[in-house]
């Protein structure tokens, strides 16, 4: 069971800037091993998942319609970031959580930052320079959030720790315009390697602390609705943090776990909804807001605190598919830690 929390068992989940070179590598060694441990989905469940990591994967791809842009969205990422690191430590020895990714502590040089400046302890660098369109989020004839620069990224990530690791699933949604890429059948076997477009202009711009501090001092943030759609617009700390690496399948936000900055990005935006909550726990703990479908299409019932987080094969073995409410406080449910 997972389901007790005592306080002096209460675990610190840290900035994988402030790890150890040691931590560091424990922690991209524990995400290789499931890169390199077999699926456990259904036979038939998801064709192309050939991997453990692949798994989490195909349940981001089969669930994104509900997941994003409704009433779950931050409850459910909680649930799924816990899952894959419970993952690490069962399955793969890590003795580590899950760390985050520090935002304003790169937004100026994200290119050589510890999180990808390449080197053995990042999460890879950018990809080498391949001719690419530019990144239009939201659709194929949005206008251009940063210029291509001749001669930067675009093309396959051939430095860090992940250096030969495929993105396996296909490509569902592929408003990125990426070169040779194409939505496959869902959840098809399409191996490709990780692309990366990093925009040093975008994220200074858009990805500073003054960004995150606006998270928790503007007034009209008040309640779960305004403050959760103020972190998923166009140039909201979640959409920016994915649009900001960019590329394939990091792009797409079905397949957007298959880049492995994915996890420390999504940890951070559960740092960031805790620091909210604390602010006023009282009124805000148990706050929800939105529909049970992506921008309410087709259109559905508001959310519930009692609605179901089922996480399907990458479900914790600790853990039984519980509803919303049991996912709404880190230290409480299943769940065991506080942020730094």
């Amino acid at each position: 069971m997972c389901l007790v929390c005592p306080s002096s068992a209460y675990k610190l989940t840290l900035s994988s800037s402030t790890l150890s070179n040691r931590e560091k590598l424990a922690y991209t060694n524990a995400v290789k091993c499931l890169m390199n441990s077999p699926s456990q989905m259904a036979e038939g469940e998801a064709p192309g998942a050939k991997s453990r990591y692949d798994d989490f994967v195909a349940i981001h791809i089969t669930q994104t319609p509900f997941i994003h842009l409704s009433g779950s969205f931050l409850s459910w990422h909680r649930n799924y970031i816990y899952a894959f690191e419970r993952a690490l430590r069962d399955e793969c020895d890590y003795d580590g959580y899950l760390p985050y990714w520090n935002w304003g502590k790169s937004a100026k040089d994200p290119i050589n930052s510890p999180y990808m400046d390449g080197s053995p302890y990042s999460q890879g660098g950018n990809g080498v320079w391949r001719p690419h369109n530019c990144t239009r989020p939201g659709n194929i004839n949005a206008p251009c959030i940063s210029p291509v620069v001749e001669g930067r990224g675009g093309g396959c990530v051939e430095t860090g720790p992940y250096v030969g690791y495929q993105a396996n699933l296909s490509s569902v949604d592929t408003w990125f315009d990426y070169p040779n890429v194409v939505a496959g059948p869902l959840l098809s076997y399409q191996p490709r390697c990780i692309q990366r477009d990093i925009l040093p202009e975008y994220t200074a711009k858009w990805q500073t602390d003054d960004h995150l501090l606006a998270l928790y001092t503007n007034s009209s943030l008040n309640t779960i609705g305004p403050w959760q759609a103020a972190l998923q617009s166009g140039t909201g700390l979640h959409s920016v943090g994915h649009f900001s690496y960019g590329g394939n399948p990091g792009g797409d936000v079905y397949t957007s776990p298959n880049d492995p900055m994915f996890w420390l990005h999504h940890g951070m935006i559960d740092r960031s909804w805790w620091v909210w909550q604390n602010q006023d726990p009282i009124t805000r703990s148990f706050q929800i807001a939105g529909t049970r479908t992506m921008n309410n299409s087709p259109p559905s019932e508001d959310a519930t605190l009692e609605d179901i987080i089922d996480l399907g094969a990458v479900t914790p073995k600790c853990m039984s598919k519980l509803g919303i409410k049991h996912h709404v406080s880190s230290v409480a449910g299943p769940y065991c830690y506080i942020y730094l």
